[in-house]
């Protein structure tokens, strides 16, 4: 059955390229741990998703998070957000460069 999920607005699309595969396994645990300690209490977030390449890029990773609204998910990722900056500064040994972040408006999501 699909869901049409039209409260989900906005999408924020962070790149990220591990040092090595084994630095992805950890980084991946942390980013798990972070998503389950925020999970309801970030206003605007409605969800994430990450995911791991399997081709070439088996050193990178994909971070998507959804969110109702533009001006919650620029409030998120400022560089002033304690929660943020606190992830990125315990995964910045682990990456190869720092993660490339994006931003998208969604046209229509359905699962």
């Amino acid at each position: 059955m699909k869901k049409n999920l039209t409260h989900i607005r906005f999408v924020k699309h962070n790149r990220v390229y591990y040092q090595k595969q084994a630095k992805r396994a950890e980084a991946v645990k942390l980013l798990l741990e972070f998503f389950s300690r925020i999970e309801g209490k970030v206003k605007g977030m409605r969800g994430y998703a990450i995911m791991d390449g399997i081709e070439d890029q088996e050193y990178e990773s994909i971070i998507l998070t959804f969110w109702e609204n533009k001006e919650d998910m620029d409030t998120f990722y400022k560089p002033d957000n304690k929660l943020l900056t606190d992830l990125v500064e315990r995964l910045k040994p682990l990456f190869e460069q720092m993660p490339r972040r994006e931003s998208y408006s969604m046209i229509e999501f359905k699962v």
